[in-house]
């Protein structure tokens, strides 16, 4: 029998994409006061499986990313974002200013849900979620001071 249980076992033994944190400014390194941007690849996508004997369609969304910023703070957007472009405005990146120099580990954990239907029956709800934790990136926020050059 098909049960609310054993659809979210099947789900939960979907392989999911990778779904990589990638940081910019690019190299490790980024400034206090300075929008530190994030971003993913994550797009939804549709698996078929056999469940007891019959076909099973998964449609699975990446609902949600929390964003670990390894200063004790978190945030959770509903947008992978996107990497830096130079005619896009700051307020459309999911970004993160950090305020005080240091080292800091970042890592990302995408939530993924989906729904389900027998053949081609009516979608239903899987009753449950599946989570994929990034591997972890060092991050090095440093402060920097504006220099008067002269070109005499």
């Amino acid at each position: 029998m098909l049960t609310p249980g054993r659809i979210l076992e099947a789900f939960r033994r979907i392989p999911l994409p990778d779904a990589p944190l990638e940081i910019q400014p690019p190299g490790g390194e980024t400034l206090v006061n300075f929008d530190t941007i994030l971003h993913t690849q994550a797009e939804p996508f549709q698996e078929t499986v056999q469940l007891l004997g019959r076909q099973i369609t998964f449609d699975i969304t990446p609902a949600t990313f929390t964003w670990t910023l390894g200063n004790g703070e978190t945030m959770t957007t509903t947008d992978p974002g996107q990497p830096w472009t130079p005619d896009t405005p700051t307020d459309a990146y999911v970004s993160h200013r950090y305020t005080q120099a240091g080292p800091v580990t970042l890592q990302l954990t995408t939530t993924w849900t989906a729904r389900w239907r027998l053949g081609t029956g009516p979608w239903r709800d899987v009753n449950g979620t599946v989570t994929m934790t990034s591997p972890a990136h060092d991050l090095q926020v440093r402060t920097a001071q504006p220099q008067l050059v002269s070109y005499d």
